[in-house]
């Protein structure tokens, strides 16, 4: 009895050690990690907040190849959910919390027990491209937990750092795409009264103008009391690939009457056919959207007999998730 008195102590005063210890740990354990990708954030962003193809750099998942993935994504990234079930990393779950997009990500993530963990990622613009700072965050009331959520931070760290290397290595190999093209067809165009600028550069620096182009031809509408006739458009011609640069008209459609006023010009638009698709997505991926539209055009034998127009279905300083930017690009093509 004695003795068993005494391993009763024993292990009542290595309890207390523990507790004593666990205590004095933080309640708190916050691992992070950082890298810097040759992407812009926006992209960053996308691809993380969106599961896009979370399975080829997610370390986890590659430490358990057996395991099987499903994903829900919802527009707007927020409530997407991401699950996973495999032998070794066992059964979980990965929820948006909360996003501000381009920036921030704040994710849940779920096991078979215990309360969610919070994940956490910041998307800073550099000169090379994008800073990112992810983060897991473990907390614990328990003397218990705080101590096993320490012995943990090294193996996650260790597991952390080769999904951020693998990250950064896949999307500088593969990049992101977060545009897609749709609704093929072949319509005619009504001539058209519109109000206009006009510029010239490369496609960056049409694109750049286009804001300040729409901005005035609006308020000269307004001033001239004419109503829009339709979304903002922009009409490119001169259009060269290699050196990426086009003249550009930008306008609105208007009710008749419209006058020049300085260089804003009223200009008469006639009718034309056109292979049409819709771009959903940033205006910088307009390009591929176009060499689709063009196999489309040559697969339905159309003649391509004039330059490209572009109409705007919403506003970019409205609408903050690029991949969520319409614009219908057309084809004019022989009648």
């Amino acid at each position: 009895m004695k003795v068993l008195k005494w391993i009763l102590i024993v292990i009542l005063v290595l309890v207390v050690l523990t507790a004593g210890i666990g205590f004095m740990m933080p309640k708190e354990v916050k691992v992070t990690v950082t890298e810097e990708i040759t992407l812009p954030p926006y992209k960053v962003f996308h691809f993380v907040a969106g599961f896009v193809d979370r399975t080829a750099w997610d370390p986890w998942i590659k430490a358990d190849t057996a395991t099987e993935c499903t994903f829900d994504i919802k527009p707007g990234y927020t409530g997407s959910i991401y699950k996973w079930q495999g032998p070794k990393i066992g059964t979980g779950m990965m929820e948006v919390d909360s996003v501000v997009i381009g920036s921030y990500l704040h994710n849940l993530v779920s096991f078979s027990r215990g309360e969610p963990i919070p994940e956490e990622w910041i998307f800073t613009a550099t000169e090379k491209g994008t800073s990112f700072t992810w983060s897991v965050i473990m907390t614990s009331s328990s003397p218990f937990g705080r101590i096993m959520n320490s012995m943990f931070r090294g193996m996650i760290m260790k597991t952390m750092e080769s999904g951020r290397i693998d990250l950064k290595n896949y999307l500088e190999t593969n990049g992101v795409t977060m545009s897609k093209v749709s609704d093929f067809s072949v319509e005619d165009y009504p001539a058209i009264e519109a109000l206009t600028l006009s510029g010239s550069g490369t496609f960056e620096e049409t694109a750049l103008m286009m804001g300040e182009f729409f901005g005035r031809v609006f308020a000269e509408a307004e001033a001239q009391k004419l109503q829009p006739q339709g979304m903002p458009f922009a009409y490119f011609t001169n259009l060269d690939l290699v050196a990426k640069t086009s003249d550009m008209v930008a306008g609105v459609a208007v009710s008749a009457g419209a006058k020049d006023s300085g260089d804003i010009k009223a200009r008469k638009f006639g009718a034309f056919r056109a292979a049409k698709a819709i771009h959903t997505g940033p205006y910088e991926e307009m390009e591929g959207s176009y060499e689709i539209l063009g196999k489309y055009a040559a697969e339905n034998s159309l003649e391509i007999i004039g330059d490209s127009w572009e109409f705007y279905l919403n506003d970019p300083m409205e609408v903050a998730d690029q991949t969520l930017l319409q614009t219908v690009i057309l084809l004019p093509v022989k009648k």
